[in-house]
């Protein structure tokens, strides 16, 4: 049920609840000042971030760590980015081609849902999810969506 969100607000609530839960990584947030408000369904928005959280989490392994999520807009083409970056171990590029597809774990006890989730949710809202390497180390999950 998309309404017109404020995506930082959406956000910045998911990750302020894994700020006091998990008080050994540093979370930050950097909005972009000009993101529009953008027509989403605000509870399948925050479980994209809750989903996207949880795995960059596991990543770091219990470690003291850093997730950064980062909201850019390009007022040209109407398309609002978010990029959730973690400097945890990685992803190989064989998991790379297949993370986001239904039952694809490789945690002991994964169910292999929650990014197929997240690119259901985006492909829903007619956006793109993609993932690189975070440098030096990490990953960093991409999310577009029509602005």
């Amino acid at each position: 049920q998309p309404t017109l969100c404020n995506l930082a607000g959406i956000v910045d609530e998911v990750l302020t609840f894994y700020q006091h839960t998990y008080p050994r990584v540093a979370f930050s947030l950097r909005p972009d000042d000009s993101l529009p408000l953008l027509k989403l369904d605000r509870d399948q928005l925050k479980q994209v971030m809750h989903n996207l959280l949880d795995n960059a989490l596991h990543a770091l392994d219990g470690a003291k760590g850093a997730i950064n999520v980062s909201l850019f807009y390009d007022p040209v083409l109407k398309i609002a980015r978010l990029e959730c970056a973690d400097n945890g171990h990685g992803v190989s590029p064989e998991d790379k081609l297949r993370m986001f597809e239904p039952y694809y774990s490789k945690r002991k006890k994964g169910t292999g849902l929650g990014l197929a989730i997240v690119a259901s949710i985006i492909a829903d809202h007619n956006g793109f999810v993609r993932v690189r390497d975070n440098q030096p180390r990490g990953t960093v999950i991409i999310i577009e969506l029509p602005g």
